[in-house]
């Protein structure tokens, strides 16, 4: 009993660290003991697995997105916001 009661803070307790670390750890910023830790998590972790997962489709997108900035255009949308 006991034994499952610690178990289960135990993976709480990873939890809460690896819910705050996707992020770092998709850009390959954490050091590797933080790396492994996350990955045994998301292992073991069917709601972490999925939220990697979206964050990692997100990125992603985003990142195939091909949007060429044109010069200007933040300041005219600012400025239309400001007529509204």
């Amino acid at each position: 009993m006991i034994g499952r009661l610690l178990g289960r803070r135990r993976f709480m307790r990873d939890h809460r660290f690896v819910q705050s670390r996707l992020s770092p750890y998709i850009d390959g910023e954490l050091p590797p003991n933080e790396r492994v830790r996350v990955e045994d998590h998301v292992g073991v972790c069917p709601q972490c697995r999925r939220v990697l997962a979206t964050l990692k489709r997100t990125i992603e997108g985003l990142r195939g997105l091909d949007t060429p900035r044109r010069p200007g255009l933040d300041d005219r949308i600012v400025d239309h916001l400001r007529h509204l």
